[in-house]
């Protein structure tokens, strides 16, 4: 992720910064980014997206079971 980069979820936030030339990534980008470098376990990485969930977080179920596919194969 280079300096340029903003995390963030909303589609009206990330259009500001497209327009802006910036750089954007999801708050699961950031998880499992963190599980694949081995700062956080994939146990943890998951915990942390339920969690995400059971707060308010929408997370299409679509792109939820793209996460748990990812978080899987970082296990194996």
């Amino acid at each position: 992720m280079s300096l340029s980069s903003a995390v963030m979820d909303e589609t009206y936030g990330r259009d500001v910064a497209a327009a802006e030339g910036i750089t954007t990534r999801g708050t699961a980008y950031l998880v499992l980014k963190l599980a694949s470098e081995g700062t956080i376990s994939v146990d943890d990485a998951r915990t942390v997206i339920d969690a995400m969930i059971d707060e308010g977080w929408y997370c299409a179920p679509d792109v939820y079971a793209k996460i748990v596919r990812k978080l899987d194969s970082l296990a194996d």
